[in-house]
């Protein structure tokens, strides 16, 4: 294996512990922990980050397992750092503009918030699953 292959693996791994923690214990937990108030804005916060730095390091691996002529890993990694950047440039702003709007009391765009939250966790859901295959294959 060469050395930007291993680079390229540890980048991987890394976004998927991450995106892993991230789920199952800060966006699980905090409307628990802090409340609905202080929650909201610290996920405003947080969100944004987390959604560019699944797309750093997904970028990065996308170009390391390119030059170590690992074309499918490659390729894997580019729809997952797609995936981010979706979430970050496109559906962060518009979850966080239909829950303003949902707060001062319109009720259309309840449904839409839910949508697009819906969208965004399935999102994170494929991000996951495609990191652990190509962590899983490098493996075998």
């Amino acid at each position: 294996m060469s050395r930007m292959e291993l680079l390229a693996y540890i980048t991987t791994s890394g976004a998927f512990f991450i995106m892993l923690y991230f789920s199952l214990s800060i966006a699980r937990y905090v409307h628990s922990v802090l409340g609905p108030e202080n929650a909201g804005k610290l996920l405003r916060v947080l969100f944004p980050k987390y959604f560019l730095w699944g797309l750093i390091l997904s970028f990065f691996s996308t170009v390391a397992f390119y030059f170590s002529n690992k074309i499918f890993e490659s390729a894997t990694l580019f729809i997952v750092a797609i995936l981010a950047g979706i979430s970050r440039f496109i559906l962060v702003p518009k979850i966080n503009k239909n829950r303003d709007l949902m707060l001062q009391g319109e009720e259309s765009s309840k449904k839409a918030f839910s949508s697009l939250h819906a969208l965004s966790v399935t999102i994170n859901i494929i991000q996951l699953i495609l990191l652990l295959l190509i962590l899983i294959k490098g493996a075998l």
